[in-house]
């Protein structure tokens, strides 16, 4: 009996557990279906509004000079004067005298060709005499002679002679007079000395190098700039006329202390070549009066305006400095027809994403100028709305929802960095 017992009772405890199991699922509530909602996807879009934008260039470049002249003497002596601003950093104008020679053996020189002058115009003069008389006693048996005979009996030979020898001495007091002049040695144009070889009592030859200077009424600024952006600018020579003025430029030079030195220029060539390491092309920009002399004399002409820049900024006459790294500015032709993006919101290069009928559809854009920031674009309607927020995976019929509007970009200026792409 008792192992029948043990027998049966696991069986029943099975039983029982089943029982209450389905006991339980009996007495569960009943929760009525729901329809499944479409899941749609928050956006921030930027209306398209097409239009001209404005377009400029920044880049940096290097400030060369235009004119740079290793000046020498012409003459050989001991340096007797020399000009109290032939040192580097010396500024000197046009015409200015550098250095002066000791021209005392020159001009010794000059009062011996003088002489010898004198001496062939008297030559030339008892020649002409001589010729006279020659022509008077052989008036009636000169056609008997021979043609050279004639010619020497008449004088003729040595009347021609005489006259080579003024012509050589006066070419030699010409040469001995520039000689003299030579002594001393003048500036072709106003001047920055960037080296200084000669000293007070030295003596020179017409090898020495007596200083190195640059012409200060322009510098160049050497700029790399992609070589797809040149078509959008004025390059004389290249799409405009020879001697036309290139597109307006801006050089921007931070001097520290919150000071930017500014100076206005334009573009003025193309050089030949791309610039090895980046393949980019380089255009020359000019600077007019890149020390600011110009502006500085006016300033001096009105001592009340003087006086107040001079409280305002006193260091904002600072000069351009050859050698400098700056910032340039170039002004481009607008573009019409573009709009103005967010980087963020260019799919792949070319497309972007719009909102329609609330549905996410691609469009494919044309990229007419990059921005470090944005982009301007072609192939968008007026009111297109363009999806600015950045999609993890998005799908062409995506169910959006326009959560709000991104505020027109400023299209004032766009500015490029001339290493994008």
């Amino acid at each position: 009996m008792q192992r029948t017992l043990r027998l049966l009772l696991p069986i029943l405890i099975l039983l029982a557990a089943i029982a209450a199991a389905r006991a339980l699922m009996l007495a569960k509530p009943e929760v009525a279906a729901r329809p499944q909602s479409t899941r749609e996807l928050p956006v921030v879009v930027l209306r398209a509004q097409p239009s001209v934008h404005p377009i400029e260039l920044q880049a940096l470049g290097e400030v060369k000079p235009v004119h740079r002249l290793v000046m020498q003497s012409e003459v050989s002596g001991r340096v007797i004067e020399r000009n109290p601003a032939l040192m580097p950093g010396g500024l000197l104008q046009r015409g200015e005298p550098l250095v002066r020679v000791d021209g005392r053996d020159h001009a010794t020189v000059v009062a011996a060709q003088r002489a010898a002058l004198e001496q062939a115009s008297a030559a030339v003069v008892e020649e002409r005499g001589r010729k006279q008389v020659a022509e008077y006693e052989w008036q009636a048996n000169a056609q008997q002679l021979s043609e050279d005979a004639r010619k020497f009996a008449l004088r003729e030979t040595q009347a021609r002679s005489v006259e080579a020898s003024l012509s050589s001495a006066r070419s030699q007091l010409d040469r001995a007079r520039r000689d003299l002049a030579r002594t001393q040695v003048k500036v072709p144009f106003d001047a920055l000395v960037l080296e200084a070889g000669v000293e007070l009592g030295q003596l020179v030859t017409p090898a020495a190098s007596l200083a190195t200077v640059v012409a200060i009424d322009r510098y160049w600024v050497e700029v790399a700039v992609p070589v797809s952006q040149l078509i959008h600018f004025d390059i004389p020579g290249v799409n405009i006329a020879r001697g036309g003025q290139g597109s307006r430029a801006k050089v921007l030079l931070d001097a520290g202390g919150g000071v930017v030195i500014e100076r206005s220029g334009f573009v003025e060539r193309l050089l030949g070549q791309v610039d090895a390491k980046g393949r980019m092309a380089r255009v020359l920009v000019v600077v007019e009066d890149p020390l600011g002399l110009a502006a500085a004399r006016a300033m001096a002409a009105t001592p009340g305006i003087a006086a107040a820049s001079e409280t305002t900024n006193p260091r904002a006459m600072l000069p351009l400095l050859l050698g400098s790294f700056v910032r340039v500015q170039i002004a481009g032709a607008p573009l019409p027809g573009t709009t103005e993006l967010p980087r963020v919101a260019l799919i792949d290069d070319g497309a972007v994403w719009l909102v329609s009928d609330g549905k996410l559809a691609m469009r494919e854009v044309e990229v007419a100028w990059r921005s470090a920031d944005t982009v301007l674009v072609r192939g968008l309607r007026t009111g297109d709305a363009v999806v600015t927020t950045p999609l993890a995976s998005p799908t062409e019929g995506m169910a959006v929802r326009i959560e709000g509007e991104a505020p027109a970009l400023i299209a004032a200026v766009p500015t490029v960095a001339a290493a994008q792409p």
